[in-house]
């Protein structure tokens, strides 16, 4: 008869809890990355008010739309800003539609907006609109000290845009080339000095509305979320605003693209430019807005220069982004497992170019990964066989040997290379299936292709949760089986905790996508069938 292993801190146990603390940091460290204000008391300072009142005074401008008389007193880069120059104007608006999109090009700025992405729609069934805003156009060119310039516009072709602005002291020109493939602009500004002095210094800017995220329980988190996307001196930050529960800024040099992102579409300014800008990000928690500006700054004698930038609005779909600029597929962020989550992308992708529904090709990845590992996870079960087959053995050693540490540890590892039994083969399965998890969850979880996509019967879009629950009781459900299939010599008591850990998964996966749900479904039930089977096998 076995001898039941009553130490609390057996092997498996500790292997057990190392496994469960991995998880459980990753999951904190994706939700403080995601919810950066999940259980912090809300911040409303008079100073933070302040500075709000100072951001929408700033993004304002003087009047909208109709007949507009810019003028200011400041001094840019040295040069000061002839007021009889800038004169009143009226705002010019072009439009543009076709089956993807449509969009209004203004004169303002050669700014673009009411930009509307026509074959997708949100959750309440309205067309996608990006780059909104009360106080700004998307891709607008201000002067840096945020003073409008109003172009003469003319259209030279379909969607292609020319626009000039002078004054006595400098001459701009801007060209936009709208891209219906891709969803994107080629953008080429030009500013001359006429005079001895220096060049203007200008701003681009992106804003966006804040949205209204419906969870912000740490229990039920919301899978939805907005953030700023920056790659600056040879590195990215990824900044989070729509979870936030104060503003949030930030300041970066030497950038090279700048974004604004939800978790399905994006905004995004990458530069071509000889001349590097720097970046500052702003949201109003208050106003529920945010933007992000490009600055260009002219060193001091600097009589002429041109500026060089690719714009898009559109889907977060990594074809699109990669055949519109190499650089902008890195506002899809799958994080430090990128070099994992990519390959599974492409391969998801190619199942559903043969079977063309993503939940099969959900299905037909996670069952891919799963037969990945299985091979490990053979070692492990035969490894774990061999150590309860041994464990009489290594009783009796440690009890022969108990008064000299040195002898008894060479004698059970003895016993153990004899029997090939390794005490620790059960967490290399484990551990290489953790960042195999968070990658495909970032992939399912961040996949255009995903959203408003059917399965079958209830599950009509795979990037909203299941409202029916079926996928998280069934995925309960089915890692509750497994866990009743698996030996196990914990102490009861440890195995009752280890028992709630099915219905802490199914709470979890409630509120995020259903696509998310039904890889973790397909994964343990195939877990559970591959216990089932082991179980089976009659030890050699």
């Amino acid at each position: 008869m076995q001898e039941q292993n009553s130490n609390p801190f057996n092997s498996r146990f500790l292997i057990a809890m190392v496994v469960f603390a991995l998880f459980y940091f990753g999951w904190n460290q994706h939700l403080q990355k995601k919810y950066p204000g999940y259980g912090k008391k809300t911040e409303t300072t008079t100073a933070a008010a302040g500075e709000s009142a100072k951001t929408d005074v700033a993004t304002t401008p003087s009047q909208s739309a109709g007949n507009v008389t810019s003028t200011s007193k400041e001094q840019l880069s040295g040069n000061s800003i002839d007021a009889k120059m800038v004169t009143k104007q009226e705002e010019k608006v072009f439009s543009f539609d076709d089956e993807k999109v449509s969009f209004v090009v203004s004169s303002r700025g050669l700014g673009i907006r009411n930009v509307e992405i026509k074959n997708y729609e949100d959750k309440d069934k309205q067309k996608i609109k990006l780059g909104v805003s009360d106080a700004l156009n998307l891709f607008e060119m201000k002067l840096s000290d945020g003073t409008d310039v109003y172009f003469d516009v003319q259209e030279l072709g379909r969607g292609k845009y020319k626009g000039i602005f002078s004054t006595a002291e400098y001459r701009i020109e801007r060209d936009l080339v709208f891209n219906e493939t891709s969803n994107s602009f080629k953008s080429t500004t030009k500013l001359v000095s006429l005079n001895e002095k220096t060049a203007p210094a200008v701003k681009f800017y992106i804003p966006e509305k804040i949205m209204d995220v419906h969870s912000s329980s740490w229990l039920f988190p919301s899978y939805q979320h907005q953030d700023f996307y920056t790659v600056h001196e040879n590195t990215s930050s990824n900044l989070n605003f729509s979870s936030a529960s104060h503003d949030v800024s930030g300041e970066y040099k030497g950038v090279n693209l700048v974004s604004i992102g939800s978790q399905y579409f994006a905004t995004a300014i990458i530069d071509e430019s000889d001349t590097i800008p720097e970046a500052k990000l702003s949201s109003s928690f208050q106003n529920k807005t945010a933007q992000a500006e490009l600055i260009y700054r002219v060193n001091d004698g600097i009589k002429e220069m041109s500026l060089q930038q690719t714009l898009f609005a559109g889907p977060k779909s990594i074809d699109m982004m990669n055949s519109t600029h190499p650089e902008l597929a890195q506002v899809i962020n799958f994080g430090w497992l990128s070099f994992i989550a990519k390959p599974l992308l492409f391969t998801m992708k190619w199942f559903f170019s043969q079977i063309p529904n993503w939940g099969i090709a959900i299905i037909l990845l996670t069952l891919l990964v799963r037969l990945f590992v299985l091979p490990f996870n053979l070692m492990s079960y035969k490894s774990m066989k061999a150590m309860q087959k041994i464990q009489p053995m290594m009783t009796a050693v440690r009890e022969k040997f108990k008064d000299d540490p040195v002898r008894m540890n060479q004698e059970v590892m003895n016993l153990m290379k004899e029997n090939k039994a390794n005490p620790f083969g059960g967490c290399l399965p484990m551990l290489l299936q953790i960042p195999i998890f968070f990658a495909l969850y970032r992939v399912i979880g961040s996949s255009i292709e995903l959203y408003g996509s059917p399965f079958m019967w209830w599950i009509t879009d795979l990037s909203a949760h299941d409202k029916f629950f079926v996928l998280p009781i069934l995925m309960g459900i089915t890692m509750f089986v497994q866990q009743k299939l698996t030996p196990t010599n914990m102490d009861p008591m440890q195995a009752k905790i280890l028992l709630y850990m099915p219905l802490i998964f199914t709470i979890f996966m409630v509120n995020l996508p259903s696509g998310l749900t039904l890889y973790m479904f397909i994964s343990a039930l195939f877990g559970a069938v591959q216990q089932y089977f082991m179980m089976k096998t009659k030890p050699a």
